[in-house]
């Protein structure tokens, strides 16, 4: 298949011929794999991106509309997406941990002490959040649950609980300030 153009791989390809793709994934995979190592932060993270990219060209393969002869403009952009999209989930989820003394049902008065004179700004915010921002600093913020077990304990999706904490986090980055 080497004389075979990229936009009749990814035809043939979008109707379930795999020694099609194999070949356009022969054909450009170093090149994609060169281009993540780039964007990625780690080597894992770089094989991630390859290994999303050409999952996407394999799934929209019929559908995908080349604007030169090559592919490989559009496996690059999409290799950039998809790299945005992990370093989106990563800062979403990325916070400086809280010290183990925060962690959790804090059973000891001296401990719930030490924390409210350490944190007072933070506690002073938090109170003066509705009652669901409250329990989401609770159980995210504090207990360090995720998400999904905050949204399944307040009836909401995981997709809500992302949102509000990320504006919780705002309001109490600006008190500090």
């Amino acid at each position: 298949m080497d004389g075979t153009g990229d936009a009749e791989l990814l035809e043939r390809s979008g109707n379930g011929d795999e020694l099609a793709f194999q070949a356009l994934f022969d054909r450009h995979a170093a090149a994609v794999m060169r281009y993540a190592w780039a964007l990625a932060a780690t080597r894992e993270d770089a094989q991630d991106l390859v290994q999303e990219t050409f999952l996407t060209a394999w799934r929209r393969a019929g559908a995908i509309r080349l604007v030169g002869a090559s592919a490989l403009p559009w496996l690059l952009t999409t290799c950039l997406n998809h790299s945005r999209n992990l370093k989106r989930r990563r800062a979403r989820h990325d916070a400086l941990p809280l010290p183990d003394e925060f962690r959790g049902d804090v059973r000891k008065a001296e401990a719930e002490d030490l924390a409210k004179e350490r944190l007072r700004w933070v506690l002073d915010a938090i109170d003066g959040l509705s009652e669901p921002d409250r329990t989401l600093c609770r159980l995210c913020l504090i207990e360090g649950r995720s998400y999904k077990e905050a949204a399944a304990t307040l009836g909401t999706t995981s997709g809500a609980v992302a949102k509000r904490i990320q504006r919780v986090r705002t309001i109490l980055r600006n008190e500090v300030v």
